[in-house]
């Protein structure tokens, strides 16, 4: 099993996630990011933070839990995505190019 970590960060409501993303976590990956969605619905700014310098792989399935989280936060809400990596970056961009609420924020 791949090592995927997830913690809370602090300061603003998200995840800091190091590791890799790929089959053998992705139901870890997709519910996390599913109960974050459902809680941040709940309230008036319901971004969701990201922080992703360390992740070192993401495979197209964890990609699409991010779309599926940012589309489901549309139109109040947007996930933001902290120092993603490239990869992750061109997989939303090739299968979701339309995909709204998804913002990219580089240091």
């Amino acid at each position: 099993m791949t090592r995927l970590v997830l913690e809370p960060l602090t300061g603003r409501p998200g995840l800091k996630v190091t590791g890799e993303i790929n089959i053998s976590n992705r139901t870890v990956w997709t519910g996390t990011l599913e109960k974050l969605a459902s809680v941040k619905l709940a309230v008036a700014e319901p971004d969701i933070h990201l922080e992703l310098s360390g992740l070192r792989m993401v495979d197209a399935g964890g990609a699409a839990a991010v779309a599926a989280t940012a589309q489901r936060l549309t139109p109040r809400g947007r996930v933001v995505l902290h120092d993603p990596p490239p990869a992750l970056c061109r997989i939303l961009d090739l299968l979701w190019p339309e995909a709204a609420g998804i913002e990219v924020a580089r240091r």
